[in-house]
Protein backbone atom coordinates (compact mmCIF):
# COMPACT_ATOMS: atom_id res chain seq x y z
CA UNK A 1 0.00 0.00 0.00
CA UNK A 2 2.80 2.44 0.85
CA UNK A 3 4.32 1.95 -2.61
CA UNK A 4 0.96 2.59 -4.26
CA UNK A 5 0.42 5.78 -2.25
CA UNK A 6 3.92 7.02 -3.06
CA UNK A 7 3.42 6.36 -6.77
CA UNK A 8 0.06 8.10 -6.74
CA UNK A 9 1.60 11.09 -4.97
CA UNK A 10 4.32 11.32 -7.61
CA UNK A 11 1.65 11.78 -10.30
CA UNK A 12 0.35 14.95 -8.64
CA UNK A 13 3.53 16.99 -9.06
CA UNK A 14 3.22 18.17 -5.45
CA UNK A 15 5.89 17.81 -2.78
CA UNK A 16 3.33 17.83 0.05
CA UNK A 17 2.92 14.79 2.27
CA UNK A 18 0.18 12.45 1.00
CA UNK A 19 -2.95 12.01 3.13
CA UNK A 20 -5.25 9.04 2.59
CA UNK A 21 -8.89 10.14 2.47
CA UNK A 22 -11.95 8.09 3.31
CA UNK A 23 -10.31 5.38 5.39
CA UNK A 24 -10.24 1.76 4.23
CA UNK A 25 -12.33 1.53 1.05
CA UNK A 26 -11.21 -1.89 -0.08
CA UNK A 27 -9.97 -1.77 -3.66
CA UNK A 28 -10.26 2.04 -4.01
CA UNK A 29 -7.56 4.33 -2.64
CA UNK A 30 -7.96 8.13 -2.49
CA UNK A 31 -4.99 10.29 -1.59
CA UNK A 32 -4.77 14.05 -1.14
CA UNK A 33 -1.42 15.64 -1.93
CA UNK A 34 -1.54 19.38 -1.36
CA UNK A 35 -4.26 20.76 -3.63
CA UNK A 36 -4.59 17.58 -5.70
CA UNK A 37 -6.56 14.38 -5.08
CA UNK A 38 -5.46 11.14 -6.72
CA UNK A 39 -7.86 8.20 -6.90
CA UNK A 40 -6.67 4.66 -7.65
CA UNK A 41 -9.52 2.66 -9.14
CA UNK A 42 -9.85 -1.14 -8.92
CA UNK A 43 -7.53 -3.14 -11.16
CA UNK A 44 -10.55 -4.65 -12.97
CA UNK A 45 -12.00 -1.25 -13.87
CA UNK A 46 -13.33 -0.88 -17.41
CA UNK A 47 -10.65 1.59 -18.48
CA UNK A 48 -12.38 2.70 -21.68
CA UNK A 49 -15.57 3.46 -19.75
CA UNK A 50 -13.54 5.35 -17.14
CA UNK A 51 -11.85 7.38 -19.87
CA UNK A 52 -15.26 8.33 -21.28
CA UNK A 53 -16.44 9.38 -17.82
CA UNK A 54 -13.36 11.51 -17.23
CA UNK A 55 -13.90 13.14 -20.63
CA UNK A 56 -17.51 13.95 -19.70
CA UNK A 57 -16.30 15.66 -16.52
CA UNK A 58 -13.72 17.62 -18.50
CA UNK A 59 -16.40 18.74 -20.96
CA UNK A 60 -18.76 20.03 -18.26
CA UNK A 61 -16.71 21.82 -15.58
CA UNK A 62 -19.76 23.90 -14.67
CA UNK A 63 -21.38 20.73 -13.27
CA UNK A 64 -18.63 18.20 -12.58
CA UNK A 65 -15.25 18.82 -10.98
CA UNK A 66 -12.91 18.71 -13.99
CA UNK A 67 -9.97 16.28 -14.06
CA UNK A 68 -6.42 17.60 -14.01
CA UNK A 69 -5.10 14.93 -16.41
CA UNK A 70 -6.34 12.03 -18.53
CA UNK A 71 -6.43 8.63 -16.87
CA UNK A 72 -2.99 7.63 -15.55
CA UNK A 73 -1.69 4.24 -14.39
CA UNK A 74 0.25 2.90 -11.44
CA UNK A 75 1.16 -0.68 -12.31
CA UNK A 76 -2.20 -2.16 -13.32
CA UNK A 77 -4.30 0.40 -11.47
CA UNK A 78 -5.97 3.28 -13.36
CA UNK A 79 -5.56 6.55 -11.45
CA UNK A 80 -7.50 9.78 -11.91
CA UNK A 81 -6.34 13.21 -10.73
CA UNK A 82 -8.62 15.99 -9.48
CA UNK A 83 -8.37 19.38 -7.80
CA UNK A 84 -9.16 19.27 -4.10
CA UNK A 85 -12.52 20.69 -3.06
CA UNK A 86 -14.16 21.22 0.33
CA UNK A 87 -16.71 18.48 1.06
CA UNK A 88 -20.16 18.93 2.56
CA UNK A 89 -20.20 19.12 6.35
CA UNK A 90 -21.92 15.86 7.39
CA UNK A 91 -22.88 17.40 10.75
CA UNK A 92 -24.97 20.18 9.17
CA UNK A 93 -27.78 18.58 7.17
CA UNK A 94 -29.91 21.73 7.26
CA UNK A 95 -27.07 23.84 5.90
CA UNK A 96 -26.13 21.33 3.21
CA UNK A 97 -26.41 22.44 -0.44
CA UNK A 98 -29.74 20.77 -1.16
CA UNK A 99 -30.85 23.38 -3.68
CA UNK A 100 -27.47 23.55 -5.39
CA UNK A 101 -27.24 19.78 -5.70
CA UNK A 102 -30.75 19.59 -7.13
CA UNK A 103 -29.85 22.23 -9.71
CA UNK A 104 -26.66 20.40 -10.68
CA UNK A 105 -28.52 17.12 -11.13
CA UNK A 106 -31.33 18.69 -13.16
CA UNK A 107 -28.79 20.35 -15.46
CA UNK A 108 -26.79 17.13 -15.76
CA UNK A 109 -29.94 15.24 -16.73
CA UNK A 110 -30.60 17.77 -19.49
CA UNK A 111 -27.25 17.18 -21.25
CA UNK A 112 -27.00 15.16 -24.46
CA UNK A 113 -26.98 11.44 -23.72
CA UNK A 114 -23.46 10.00 -24.03
CA UNK A 115 -21.04 7.65 -22.33
CA UNK A 116 -21.22 4.11 -20.94
CA UNK A 117 -24.20 2.66 -19.10
CA UNK A 118 -24.55 4.14 -15.61
CA UNK A 119 -23.64 1.79 -12.79
CA UNK A 120 -26.42 2.18 -10.22
CA UNK A 121 -28.24 -1.20 -10.24
CA UNK A 122 -24.96 -3.10 -10.31
CA UNK A 123 -23.81 -1.28 -7.16
CA UNK A 124 -26.94 -2.40 -5.35
CA UNK A 125 -26.52 -6.00 -6.50
CA UNK A 126 -22.89 -5.99 -5.34
CA UNK A 127 -23.90 -4.76 -1.88
CA UNK A 128 -26.39 -7.61 -1.55
CA UNK A 129 -23.95 -10.22 -2.82
CA UNK A 130 -21.37 -9.04 -0.26
CA UNK A 131 -23.79 -9.35 2.68
CA UNK A 132 -22.96 -12.39 4.86
CA UNK A 133 -26.29 -14.23 5.29
CA UNK A 134 -25.50 -15.18 8.90
CA UNK A 135 -25.35 -11.58 10.16
CA UNK A 136 -28.21 -10.53 12.47
CA UNK A 137 -31.12 -9.18 10.38
CA UNK A 138 -29.45 -10.20 7.11
CA UNK A 139 -32.40 -12.49 6.40
CA UNK A 140 -34.76 -9.50 6.48
CA UNK A 141 -32.58 -7.47 4.13
CA UNK A 142 -32.14 -10.35 1.70
CA UNK A 143 -35.88 -11.04 1.75
CA UNK A 144 -36.57 -7.39 0.91
CA UNK A 145 -34.20 -7.58 -2.04
CA UNK A 146 -35.80 -10.78 -3.30
CA UNK A 147 -39.29 -9.30 -3.47
CA UNK A 148 -38.23 -6.21 -5.44
CA UNK A 149 -38.93 -6.18 -9.16
CA UNK A 150 -35.85 -6.49 -11.41
CA UNK A 151 -33.69 -3.38 -11.17
CA UNK A 152 -33.39 -1.97 -14.68
CA UNK A 153 -31.62 1.06 -16.13
CA UNK A 154 -33.34 2.65 -19.12
CA UNK A 155 -31.05 4.92 -21.09
CA UNK A 156 -32.80 8.25 -21.36
CA UNK A 157 -30.43 10.76 -19.73
CA UNK A 158 -26.88 11.41 -18.59
CA UNK A 159 -26.85 10.69 -14.85
CA UNK A 160 -24.40 10.64 -11.97
CA UNK A 161 -25.24 7.07 -11.01
CA UNK A 162 -24.23 7.20 -7.33
CA UNK A 163 -25.44 10.54 -6.02
CA UNK A 164 -25.53 11.57 -2.38
CA UNK A 165 -24.28 14.64 -0.52
CA UNK A 166 -20.83 13.10 -0.21
CA UNK A 167 -20.54 13.45 -3.99
CA UNK A 168 -20.28 17.24 -3.79
CA UNK A 169 -17.34 19.50 -3.13
CA UNK A 170 -16.98 23.27 -3.14
CA UNK A 171 -14.26 24.84 -5.23
CA UNK A 172 -15.40 28.32 -6.22
CA UNK A 173 -18.86 26.72 -6.50
CA UNK A 174 -20.45 23.37 -5.72
CA UNK A 175 -19.52 20.62 -8.16
CA UNK A 176 -20.34 16.93 -8.52
CA UNK A 177 -17.48 14.49 -7.98
CA UNK A 178 -16.81 10.76 -8.35
CA UNK A 179 -17.47 9.84 -11.97
CA UNK A 180 -17.18 6.08 -11.47
CA UNK A 181 -20.85 5.47 -12.30
CA UNK A 182 -21.60 8.45 -14.57
CA UNK A 183 -23.30 7.41 -17.77
CA UNK A 184 -26.52 6.76 -19.61
CA UNK A 185 -29.44 5.77 -17.43
CA UNK A 186 -32.73 6.67 -15.80
CA UNK A 187 -32.41 9.99 -13.93
CA UNK A 188 -34.78 8.79 -11.22
CA UNK A 189 -31.87 6.82 -9.73
CA UNK A 190 -30.06 10.07 -8.88
CA UNK A 191 -33.00 11.09 -6.69
CA UNK A 192 -33.60 7.67 -5.19
CA UNK A 193 -31.11 7.73 -2.31
CA UNK A 194 -32.44 10.94 -0.70
CA UNK A 195 -35.94 9.61 -1.39
CA UNK A 196 -35.01 6.45 0.51
CA UNK A 197 -33.67 8.46 3.44
CA UNK A 198 -36.89 10.48 3.48
CA UNK A 199 -39.00 7.31 3.33
CA UNK A 200 -37.29 5.77 6.37
CA UNK A 201 -37.53 8.99 8.38
CA UNK A 202 -33.84 9.92 8.32
CA UNK A 203 -34.16 12.92 5.98
CA UNK A 204 -36.61 15.51 7.38
CA UNK A 205 -39.63 16.52 5.31
CA UNK A 206 -38.45 20.09 4.78
CA UNK A 207 -35.05 19.08 3.44
CA UNK A 208 -36.58 16.55 1.05
CA UNK A 209 -39.04 19.25 -0.12
CA UNK A 210 -36.21 21.74 -0.67
CA UNK A 211 -34.31 19.23 -2.78
CA UNK A 212 -37.23 17.90 -4.82
CA UNK A 213 -38.91 21.28 -5.43
CA UNK A 214 -35.67 22.84 -6.63
CA UNK A 215 -35.04 19.90 -8.93
CA UNK A 216 -38.48 20.38 -10.48
CA UNK A 217 -38.11 24.16 -10.72
CA UNK A 218 -34.81 23.71 -12.56
CA UNK A 219 -36.54 21.57 -15.16
CA UNK A 220 -35.50 18.15 -13.90
CA UNK A 221 -36.84 15.38 -16.12
CA UNK A 222 -36.87 12.51 -13.61
CA UNK A 223 -40.19 13.40 -11.94
CA UNK A 224 -42.83 14.84 -14.23
CA UNK A 225 -45.84 13.31 -12.43
CA UNK A 226 -46.29 12.19 -8.82
CA UNK A 227 -42.75 11.56 -7.59
CA UNK A 228 -43.57 8.24 -5.94
CA UNK A 229 -44.92 6.82 -9.19
CA UNK A 230 -41.31 6.66 -10.37
CA UNK A 231 -39.29 6.80 -7.15
CA UNK A 232 -40.92 4.02 -5.15
CA UNK A 233 -38.97 0.99 -6.41
CA UNK A 234 -35.58 2.76 -6.81
CA UNK A 235 -35.96 4.20 -3.30
CA UNK A 236 -36.76 0.76 -1.90
CA UNK A 237 -33.71 -0.64 -3.69
CA UNK A 238 -31.52 1.97 -2.00
CA UNK A 239 -33.07 1.18 1.37
CA UNK A 240 -32.02 -2.44 0.87
CA UNK A 241 -28.50 -1.42 -0.21
CA UNK A 242 -28.05 0.94 2.73
CA UNK A 243 -29.36 -1.69 5.12
CA UNK A 244 -26.88 -4.24 3.77
CA UNK A 245 -23.99 -1.83 4.18
CA UNK A 246 -25.16 -0.77 7.63
CA UNK A 247 -25.18 -4.38 8.80
CA UNK A 248 -21.64 -4.90 7.52
CA UNK A 249 -20.08 -1.63 8.65
CA UNK A 250 -22.21 -0.24 11.45
CA UNK A 251 -21.73 3.23 9.95
CA UNK A 252 -25.46 3.92 9.65
CA UNK A 253 -28.39 3.50 12.02
CA UNK A 254 -29.34 -0.10 11.38
CA UNK A 255 -32.76 -0.49 12.95
CA UNK A 256 -34.70 2.09 10.85
CA UNK A 257 -33.31 0.50 7.69
CA UNK A 258 -34.10 -3.04 8.82
CA UNK A 259 -37.62 -1.98 9.78
CA UNK A 260 -38.02 -0.39 6.35
CA UNK A 261 -36.92 -3.70 4.79
CA UNK A 262 -39.64 -5.45 6.79
CA UNK A 263 -42.17 -3.01 5.34
CA UNK A 264 -40.87 -3.68 1.82
CA UNK A 265 -41.43 -7.42 2.32
CA UNK A 266 -44.92 -6.79 3.67
CA UNK A 267 -45.76 -4.43 0.81
CA UNK A 268 -44.68 -6.79 -1.95
CA UNK A 269 -45.97 -9.91 -0.23
CA UNK A 270 -44.38 -13.22 -1.06
CA UNK A 271 -44.02 -12.68 -4.77
CA UNK A 272 -40.87 -13.89 -6.44
CA UNK A 273 -38.31 -11.48 -7.83
CA UNK A 274 -38.61 -11.28 -11.61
Amino acid sequence: MDDLIASMASLTGSSADPEVLGGDRGDVVVVRVGDVVAKAHPADTDVEALRQRVEIAAAHPELLLPPLKPVQFVDDRPVTLWPYGTPVNPEDADGAPWEESAQLLARLHALPVRGPVAGTPERIVRAIEALPPDLPHADVVLAAYEVLPPLTMSGRALIHGDWHLGQLVHRDAWRLIDVDDVGVGDPVWDLARPAALFAVGVLPDDLWARFLNTYRETGGVAVTTSEWDVLNIPAQAYVVQMAARALMTGLQAVEPLVEACRRIVATHGNGDRG
